[in-house]
């Protein structure tokens, strides 16, 4: 999106569409990534392009000022119209308050009308350098065209070695944070989760990735709350849980790669439903929750996720950039071998003593709750006072349904702490 010293924006865009190169930046905390994907015919094509956009970018002030008004305006809209995204970003913000993973993932609006053509050529020349980088090829790439990459690569801030402080552990909440954000909006989204105390690196991880899979993958049918909350009760369009941190690979119904972290946590997802109908689903979420943390999942449905997930991995890389990158995180982790490792890891924990994992990795006391919709003021009441509230139905449902129903209704939402704003007081105060 940017001119280099010789060469113009426009015509850089236009070689790049004539030659059909396909690139992609993925930018997260600890990692930023660059795919390319391309023809073998035009390797050196790009290599040449490569060569001018990582070592002389222009940072010419009029194109940064303009990445920088569609970049605000994107966050204004993601903000203010996009309920679904923004409490999934408040989440982590939340849950890793005081941390530097705390903050939107490309922060606010306000925080963009600072920057400069001259601050962003710093933060390229001292975060971004041969010396942190890891490169990974695959193709028909020539031995002369390799020793031309590793030649562009190895004049990129060759100087600059950049110094990364060792992140430090969040501080866990402690109680049960309730975040509520008015928009006014007749519907409301929900998210919700907890820290967890390992990621992918570890053995504990693959028993908590089993479960969040059982509770149901991203966009797909068979997870348990899908069914409880759409399939069963027709209160939204779809309820998904993740064993770390995700972001969905454009449309699919998979993980994008590029995303690694070191400090994880676990999460569920509402997607937006009535205001009506929040409390119950709370109280729904909570008391499988309990229950799950009391009893872990049944033999029968624990190596029936696993077995799933130890096929459906092998779906996560669409092509060879995804699989390079996905090759790429593993190695963040100190794994080897994508997907092997993950197979292996899931194939390594018996079912006893997945079950236990499962129910330690169950955090009910330090959870942060996001609601981003209307009618908060309802909510927070009913939060503050534990008073009934029963689901609203458009079609009647089976009696077994309405028989569970009387459970949830009884079961008492857990107290904890509650901040209610609205949408603009929420950003003013951060």
């Amino acid at each position: 999106e940017h001119s280099t010293k010789q060469t113009p924006r426009s015509e850089i865009l236009k070689e790049l569409n004539d030659r059909a190169i396909s690139e992609q930046i993925i930018v997260d905390t600890d990692v930023s990534t660059f795919l390319f994907r391309l023809h073998k015919d035009h390797v050196d094509a790009w290599l040449s392009l490569l060569e001018q956009r990582f070592c002389h970018p222009a940072f010419a002030e009029h194109e940064v000022d303009l990445l920088i008004r569609q970049e605000k305006e994107r966050l204004e809209n993601k903000i203010l119209y996009r309920s679904e995204d923004f409490s999934r970003d408040v989440l982590v913000e939340k849950l890793f308050s005081g941390h530097p993973y705390a903050g939107l993932p490309a922060g606010y609006p306000y925080t963009l009308k600072k920057l400069s053509g001259e601050d962003l050529k710093a933060w390229w020349e001292q975060s971004f350098s041969v010396n942190n980088m890891h490169i990974a090829v695959s193709g028909p790439v020539s031995p002369d065209q390799q020793d031309r990459l590793i030649e562009i690569l190895s004049e990129f801030h060759p100087r600059s070695h950049p110094s990364f402080p060792e992140l430090p552990q969040p501080d866990l909440p402690d109680t049960i944070h309730y975040i509520l954000i008015d928009n006014g909006s007749d519907v409301s989204a929900v998210c919700l989760g907890w820290h967890l105390p390992f990621n992918r690196s570890d053995r504990e991880f693959y028993p908590s990735w089993i479960f969040s899979s059982y509770l149901g993958e991203h966009r797909t049918f068979y997870g348990h709350l899908m069914k409880e909350l759409r399939v069963k009760r027709g209160f939204n369009y779809g309820d998904y849980a993740y064993g770390e941190h995700f972001v969905q690979n454009h449309y699919s119904v998979f993980p994008q790669p590029g995303h690694p972290r070191l400090y994880q946590y676990f999460s569920i997802w509402i997607r937006p439903l009535k205001n009506q109908n929040v409390p119950f689903a709370l109280r729904l979420v909570f008391h499988d929750l309990e229950n799950f943390r009391k009893n872990g999942l049944d033999s029968l449905s624990y190596v029936q996720t696993k077995d799933f997930l130890i096929s459906y991995i092998n779906l996560y890389a669409r092509n060879q950039a995804d699989f390079l990158s996905f090759s790429q995180d593993y190695a963040y982790y100190g794994l080897e071998d994508f997907p092997a490792s993950a197979r292996q890891g899931l194939d390594s924990t018996d079912y006893q003593t997945g079950q236990d994992m499962i129910k330690n990795a169950i955090d009910l006391h330090r959870m942060v709750v996001v609601v981003v919709g209307g009618d908060t003021g309802s909510l927070e009441k009913i939060l503050t006072e534990n008073l009934p509230a029963s689901p609203l139905y458009t079609t009647r449902p089976g009696a077994d349904v309405l028989k569970r129903d009387q459970a949830i209704e009884a079961y008492p939402l857990p107290s904890g702490m509650i901040e209610r704003y609205g949408t603009l007081d929420f950003l003013q105060k951060h």
